[in-house]
């Protein structure tokens, strides 16, 4: 029967640890609290339960005469109040009271001692990177390098303080406070340790994340950082189907990579910075617009639903009353075509044999891609509106 008890308390243990994602330090720290406050407790109700035995015939005002009363009393002196109001009167009884104040003042020390650790730890676990984050729809930028530098300055520029921004990286605790003090405006936490193992990002909360972004160690070979982000992709799509997932590469060619498992955002600063350069080839002023746009707090380039009565209606029209009703200029039409997702495909209530090709698909990472989408810049003022149409504005302020 003990062995049995002992296995039931095992798996209550690890299904505690997986849900709460309680170390088994912390675990330890808390039976220790636990166990300090059932003394507490016994110490409380015994002494009051003598003291009313001895003093609950006393005669004078602030005699104990009800297990209430002594109950008050305990607490009372435990706490080092000492109202007076109920005090024992005999010998016997104070020396009840003498062992509660000796024995109550050690165990709330020791109980002080420990909640005082707990935030103590957890401060310290925090400076260091290696305290359990728990948020929601945040930001995780995995790895540091200028890039990352360029956009926590950006964000502060354009009042992007609103946002939670987790930093994955191994870099040192004094850079990361370095790293706050610079941004102290943005709400930033940080996981320290390699983001190619799912451990780390799990500590980072990856599974309740809006983005993930992933950047280019430059500290390695230009082969062996695209393979890096490209193991940190698949563990995040993995952890985080939900999350969108934007990643810097180096090389061009291993875009295909990213694009099995339905990465599309994708920065390569080759490709981004020889169409650049080609532009103002063309027109000389291009470098300052593209600059100035990607810069400016006041103006930015945002997408956003459109009215189900415009549906079928053309471009003009939408173009005038955009114009007129947000004072924003209607650049394009963006089209998402959404891929069909698996669940969608293959219900529970199908037969064994789909079951057998959904449980492959998902295995393969055949899964749900992200919407594919097809971008027009200033197309005919006669095009029509479609369901899957989103328009492409130049807004006059930063939209959330």
């Amino acid at each position: 029967m003990k062995f049995i008890s002992r296995i039931k308390a095992r798996a209550y243990y690890r299904e505690v640890d997986l849900r709460y994602r309680v170390s088994a330090e912390n675990r330890r720290l808390f039976i220790r609290i636990a166990i300090i406050c059932l003394f507490i407790v016994v110490l409380l109700v015994l002494s009051s339960y003598l003291v009313w035995i001895i003093e609950r015939n006393g005669n004078h005002d602030n005699s104990i005469r009800t297990f209430e009363d002594s109950i008050w009393w305990a607490i009372v002196t435990i706490a080092t109040v000492g109202y007076g109001d109920k005090v024992p009167g005999t010998h016997t009884g104070r020396l009840v009271g003498m062992v509660l104040i000796i024995f109550g003042f050690v165990l709330l020390s020791v109980f002080t001692g420990l909640i005082a650790s707990i935030f103590v730890e957890d401060k310290i676990k925090g400076a260091k990177g290696l305290k359990q984050i728990r948020s929601n729809h945040h930001i995780i930028i995995c790895g540091w390098n200028n890039t990352a530098e360029s956009m926590l300055k950006a964000l502060v520029e354009k009042n992007s303080q609103s946002i939670e921004i987790c930093l994955v990286n191994n870099q040192s605790p004094e850079h990361f406070e370095s790293v706050e003090t610079r941004f102290c405006n943005l709400q930033l936490k940080f996981v320290r340790g390699e983001p190619t193992q799912e451990a780390i990002l799990r500590r980072a909360s990856i599974n309740t994340s809006d983005q993930v972004i992933i950047l280019a160690d430059h500290s390695l070979s230009s082969q062996s950082a695209d393979d890096r982000s490209v193991i940190i992709a698949n563990a995040v799509h993995y952890n985080a189907p939900k999350a969108k997932i934007t990643v810097q590469l180096i090389n061009s060619e291993n875009k295909n990579l990213l694009q099995r498992i339905g990465v599309s955002n994708l920065i390569v600063y080759d490709d981004i910075g020889g169409y650049i350069l080609a532009n103002n080839v063309l027109e000389q002023n291009s470098l300052n617009l593209f600059s100035s746009l990607a810069k400016s707090r006041e103006s930015s380039i945002i997408t956003c639903e459109i009215s189900e009565d415009f549906i079928g209606k053309s471009y003009s029209e939408l173009f005038e009353h955009i114009h007129k009703e947000q004072n924003c200029l209607v650049l394009g039409l963006i089209s998402k075509e959404t891929v069909l997702d698996i669940e969608t495909i293959f219900s529970d209530n199908t037969s064994a044999i789909d079951q057998f090709i959904k449980q492959n698909l998902n295995m393969s990472g055949s899964g749900p891609q992200e919407e594919k989408n097809n971008i027009r810049w200033n197309p005919e003022p006669d095009t029509m509106i479609q369901d899957n149409d989103f328009a492409i504005l130049l807004s006059s302020r930063v939209q959330s």
